[in-house]
């Protein structure tokens, strides 16, 4: 019996170790590594123009460079009719407007869509024509598109019941224009082409739109290409010609030389954490005005995936510049 106490004694306490020897849970590495991931977690998104694959795509650079969305005009959940497809090869600009619920996008084509990005549906879509390379989001819900071919800029009365049959005006002449702002505060629109960057009121007509030229800004060097907020900023825009990147003050109308340097597509800021971003033509993709990297703007490779054929790129940030905090969508034909 007393062998039996004793091997019985001798079970109990082994038992016993092995119950404290199981890892105690310390409170500061729990939450230490709970952090870690969190930060690892967190979303670093850049949309992106795809034209090699007829897409826009969101990339999550700080996430393994997953693709966490992608938009076709020829999937079926954009609901854009087949004749109309076509309008949106060569996908020039995609730009978040409303909160980040939307994409505005256009493409050389000629196409220009407002798009859902929850359902991928672009609930508005027309055509622009002549190489469109941008659009901006007028306050009562119109959009102006920026058209190199041609030169203009032209106001879509958006009506989202009837999609490509919308009111639009005359073209309105710009040589060569590439680009569009609205600026929120000011209540003002920039577009520049070839050497010029002009300032333009607008009506905030739903039925008669129309811009009126306010002020007109020679640039140093002419080809002026993109532009673009700078994250942060109430004054500057990032604006690029073929062999430079600026910061232009809308306040004072001084344009800073930041960067010599050529085949700038897109430049894009953002927060502390996050680079200045570049597009810039290496030839990659199918096209000598493509590329298959985002640069940060020293030149470092921010992305990079060979398949694809890159045009302009912006980070995934909700525009201050533009827009008023909480915009929602709205069109002034349905209010």
């Amino acid at each position: 019996m007393r062998s039996l106490f004793v091997i019985a004694s001798l079970l109990l306490a082994l038992s016993c170790r092995r119950d404290h020897s199981n890892p105690v849970s310390d409170p500061a590495l729990s939450n230490e590594t709970a952090t870690t991931a969190a930060e690892a977690a967190t979303p670093k998104e850049i949309i992106i123009c795809d034209q090699k694959n007829a897409r826009i795509i969101m990339v999550d650079i700080a996430n393994g460079n997953t693709i966490t969305w992608e938009w076709k005009a020829t999937a079926s959940y954009a609901m854009i009719r087949s004749g109309a497809q076509g309008w949106f090869s060569n996908l020039s600009e995609a730009k978040l407007v409303y909160n980040g619920k939307y994409v505005l996008a256009t493409a050389s084509g000629g196409g220009v869509a407002l798009i859902n990005v929850s359902s991928k549906k672009a609930i508005w879509y027309d055509y622009a024509g002549g190489n469109t390379h941008s659009a901006e989001l007028l306050p009562n819900g119109n959009i102006v598109t920026a058209s190199t071919t041609g030169g203009y800029l032209m106001i879509f009365t958006v009506d989202s019941y009837i999609n490509d049959e919308s009111a639009q005006t005359a073209p309105i002449a710009f040589e060569d224009v590439h680009n569009v702002v609205w600026d929120h505060a000011r209540q003002q629109l920039y577009a520049a082409g070839k050497d010029k960057l002009k300032v333009f009121t607008y009506n905030g007509s739903c039925g008669a739109p129309k811009l009126t030229l306010k002020t007109t800004y020679t640039m140093p060097e002419g080809n002026a290409h993109d532009l673009f907020p700078v994250h942060g900023s109430t004054t500057d825009l990032w604006l690029t010609n073929s062999g430079h990147i600026y910061r232009f003050n809308v306040t004072t109308g001084v344009f800073t030389l930041v960067k010599t340097t050529s085949a700038v597509k897109s430049v894009a800021s953002g927060p502390s954490g996050y680079q200045t971003i570049m597009a810039k033509a290496n030839g990659v993709g199918g096209e000598t005005w493509r590329t298959d990297r985002i640069l940060d703007i020293n030149g470092a490779v921010v992305y990079q995936h060979a398949s694809l054929g890159l045009y302009k790129a912006r980070w995934k940030l909700v525009n201050a510049f533009s827009y008023p905090a909480g915009d929602s969508f709205h069109e002034c034909t349905h209010p």
